[in-house]
Order: C-alpha cells, then structure tokens, then sequence
C-alpha cells in the first residue's frame, strides 16, 4: 500500500514503477537484474541507468535521497544521469525512454489513486 504522507513509501512507490516499466521496456530482462545487474550484463547496467534517470529527472527526487535510498554512490547516480542524458541525443533511445516514463507515470498515478 501506498502512503502518500510518507517520504520512503513514496521513493518505494516511484521505485517500483521505474523498475516495472523499465523491465516492460527491457522484456528480455528480470525486475531482478535490473535492480542488481549481474557482473558484465551491460544492458542490465544500462537499464538501471534508467531506473536511476527516471527517478531523479521525471520524478524529481533528489539525488542525495536516491544515493541514500538505493545504496548507490553518488558518482554511481551522476554516471547514470550522465550516460541517459547523453542516450537521449538519439532519436530512436529518446522515443523508446519516452515511453517508458509514461508507463512509470501512468503506473504510480494508479497506484497513487487507489492510496487516495
């Protein structure tokens, strides 16, 4: 269930939203290892870029919160927004990235509604 008074079940809720609409948008890939990519899965790596990316610039959570939150280092966190940044000059990334930020918006305004 989703607290909407409550800061860490909120970055839960925007947490399980990215990593669901990312799996949906890497169908090759478990929920799992995008969450804790496999040594030398780069495409696992790089969805969890997204994950981290969605996060921080659609979801608008701060950085240090992701850090603290999802156990990453800070250069880890600014290497994933700089990579998916640098992806997004693609056209054909930048479409299919735009599709899954809809998916983790339409995702975790459901889930928000169903907490309301």
């Amino acid at each position: 269930m989703l607290n909407l008074y409550s800061q860490a079940s909120l970055h839960d809720g925007v947490f399980h939203a990215c990593v669901m609409a990312v799996r949906d948008g890497f169908p090759h890939l478990t929920a799992q290892a995008i969450i804790d990519p496999p040594h030398e899965w780069f495409d696992a790596a790089l969805a969890r870029q997204v994950v981290i990316h969605l996060m921080v610039r659609v979801f608008l959570i701060p950085k240090r919160r992701v850090v603290e939150q999802q156990e990453r280092s800070r250069e880890a966190v600014n290497r994933a927004l700089r990579t998916i940044d640098q992806r997004l000059n693609t056209p054909r990334f930048e479409t299919h990235y735009c599709r899954i930020a809809a998916a983790a918006r339409a995702s975790l305004t459901a889930r928000m509604e169903d907490a309301a």
